[in-house]
């Protein structure tokens, strides 16, 4: 099973797929705020750091097309009625996976020794942002909100998926690439990093989800998570180009 595909059976997905109020996922998406404003500077330092010509191209461009859903993300706090946190506040407890994870992801881009690496970060978290997106607007569109968003709607998907990176040019170029022994070496166990990184981030959701909901229910009328209740995820049909491409089933970038 590929890396995207584990990520999607991801039991925070399985809790959409019961459909909770969305206060009940709470403090979601308040903890997703610190990893939304370093994704920006994770696209930032890869398209500095890249030099090869052709490398650069795609890199940049992905840069250009991610830009701006920082300010999607606020607005959609803002609209969801959901204060932005302050400064203390995101280096708080509450957003200490998100923290975790930017890092993490962040270190990727500086430690990255080719500039395949580069794009194999932006792909890695491209794939794993079509699982989220798909999985959150069709679970938006069930409960019926009605708000306008941006960053959590089927529009910002839709875009996802319009990236120059995903047209069939590029994916060819992308496909007939040939890297060096250790430069793919280096490409796939990146991408198994930041996978270990993505899936600890929801995990560490998951029990803030958990540990809201004890506080929410009175002691005599808890009946467990929707873990333990046995909700079942129903996969998302259509994994998105980067998986497409994966190479030794495990979503490796250009090879």
């Amino acid at each position: 099973m590929s890396h995207q595909a584990r990520f999607s059976d991801h039991p925070f997905f399985t809790r959409l797929d019961a459909d909770p109020p969305l206060d009940h996922i709470a403090p979601f998406p308040l903890c997703l705020t610190f990893f939304v404003m370093t994704f920006q500077e994770i696209l930032r330092t890869c398209d500095e750091r890249v030099t090869d010509p052709e490398f650069k191209r795609m890199v940049h461009c992905h840069r250009l097309e991610d830009a701006g859903h920082d300010r999607w993300f606020l607005g959609d706090l803002a609209a969801l009625g959901v204060e932005v946190p302050t400064a203390a506040q995101l280096f708080g407890r509450p957003h200490h996976a998100a923290r975790q994870a930017s890092f993490a992801l962040m270190a990727e881009a500086f430690n990255a020794r080719h500039d395949a690496s580069q794009l194999t970060l932006l792909l890695t978290l491209e794939s794993a942002g079509h699982v989220f997106f798909e999985r959150f607007a069709r679970y938006l569109e069930r409960i019926g909100e009605q708000r306008p968003l941006r960053y959590f709607s089927q529009t910002h998907l839709d875009v996802e998926k319009a990236h120059d990176v995903f047209e069939d040019c590029t994916d060819a170029r992308i496909e007939s690439m040939v890297l060096a022994p250790e430069v793919e070496a280096e490409a796939l166990q990146l991408v198994d990093r930041c996978y270990r990184e993505l899936q600890g981030m929801f995990d560490r959701f998951e029990a803030l989800i958990e540990e809201s909901a004890r506080r929410r229910a009175p002691a005599s009328s808890r009946r467990g998570s929707v873990r333990e209740a046995g909700v079942h995820s129903v996969r998302a049909p259509a994994l998105q180009p980067f998986a497409r491409r994966a190479s030794r089933d495990e979503g490796a970038g250009p090879r």
